[in-house]
């Protein structure tokens, strides 16, 4: 095991065994482990002062192609399963930034466009390996999709903050490359025009393999992408000339092909402000109602520069966020509570500036709050993985 002297010493792990016996010593010594990630270190409640960084690192264990399955430990980075699949012209359908892991993509559930044709996590996922709280090596799922009888652990791991234990091995479902991919910009009048037509969209023949929606400045614009063959990609872009004829306040305003590495790159630039916004908050609304939250998120006037905001209509999905000071992010927080409370929306701040103690990063208890607790408590009774992330670590009553 490594040397553990320093005060939050950083531990790297390889192997199933070095994770057993670290969560061992940590039960022993009642020492916390660590692991927020690269990308959401600031989301949640801070960290124990003491505790034991946790790195991972990893490979490919075994890629199944013809099953279109991988089994990687989670260590491993998204940009290298990528590389790791590409020869075999196949990817992993994961929106997420090259240098995130893949077990920081489950235990934050991280999803884009991508999940409109294949899902998020929870549906990628088909099995997966972690540790306990009592240092056990579990394994869940497998290799097949296959009726779950009981809890699912599998996709329950999936969004849990690293709180229930440390998933150091999955299994994922793969996909073939496309032949190409269609780039579709829509221009928007009035985000609030697409809480009418996204449904019909879908179900059109023009139906987007991948669609965001943004802001530049006061222009609201819709990325859509179309994957397929060359011919294809004509079929779809003419049906959705057709489509867009019968509609109001909507055109294309641009159209190029790619290929998908260079699809995925873009998506990646465009939500690049997040990782630089001092102020980030993630908003769930119903579906039918996001594109009028995003206006009247818009609306806010706490900053002199306008707001970034980011959407996945399709999953009522929004962030919103950028260069705020303590007292705008507390306004924006106000605003943020204001515009979804009619909707019955919930909010995740994932990251806020220095001195805004006051706003919960999570919001308002919700109903599912309580069997979390307990469901920590079974998994994690000794509570040493990233304790207080989710449950302040002073809480009195974690039933409240």
């Amino acid at each position: 095991m490594p040397n553990m002297t320093t005060a939050n010493p950083t531990t790297e792990i390889e192997s199933a065994r070095e994770l057993t016996e670290l969560v061992h010593d940590c039960l022993a010594r009642q020492k916390p482990i660590v692991d927020y990630g690269c990308a959401h270190g600031d989301l949640g409640h801070q960290p124990p002062t003491e505790h034991i960084q946790l790195v991972q690192r990893g490979s490919i264990i075994e890629h199944y192609q013809r099953d279109m399955t991988v089994r990687a430990s989670t260590g491993i980075t998204v940009a290298d399963l990528q590389a790791a699949l590409r020869p075999h012209n196949q990817y992993a359908p994961i929106n997420a930034d090259d240098d995130l892991t893949l077990g920081e993509v489950i235990n934050h559930n991280v999803y884009g466009p991508l999940r409109i044709t294949y899902g998020s996590m929870r549906d990628l996922l088909l099995g997966l390996h972690y540790v306990d709280g009592q240092a056990r090596d579990i394994h869940v799922g497998g290799r097949t999709v296959k009726n779950v009888a009981g809890y699912d652990v599998t996709r329950f791991m999936v969004g849990g903050l690293g709180e229930y234990g440390v998933v150091y091995e999955a299994t994922i479902r793969t996909y073939a490359i496309p032949k190409q991919v269609m780039q579709v910009e829509l221009a928007l009048s009035d985000p609030a025009l697409l809480d009418g037509l996204c449904s019909d969209w879908l179900l059109s023949d023009a139906t987007p393999a991948t669609m965001m929606l943004s802001r530049n400045g006061s222009v609201w614009a819709v990325l859509a992408g179309y994957f397929g063959t060359e011919h294809g990609c004509s079929t779809q872009l003419r049906n959705l000339d057709s489509w867009i004829a019968g509609q109001n306040k909507i055109s294309i305003s641009d159209s190029s092909t790619t290929q998908l590495d260079a699809h995925l790159q873009d998506i990646t630039l465009r939500r690049g402000w997040r990782r630089r916004s001092t102020a980030l908050v993630k908003v769930i609304v119903p579906p039918a109602s996001t594109g009028q939250t995003c206006k009247q998120l818009a609306s806010w006037q706490g900053s002199q520069s306008a707001l970034h905001i980011e959407a996945m209509p399709v999953h009522g999905c929004i962030f919103v966020g950028g260069d705020l000071d303590t007292e705008q992010a507390v306004a924006l927080d106000t605003h943020v509570n204001q515009t979804i409370e009619p909707v019955n929306g919930l909010r995740l701040w994932h990251c806020r500036p220095d001195h805004t103690d006051q706003i919960d990063p999570f919001g308002q208890p919700q109903s599912d709050w309580p069997i979390l607790y307990k469901l920590k408590r079974t998994f994690d009774s000794k509570n040493i993985f990233n304790p207080g992330r989710f449950v302040p670590i002073n809480a009195k009553d974690n039933n409240q």
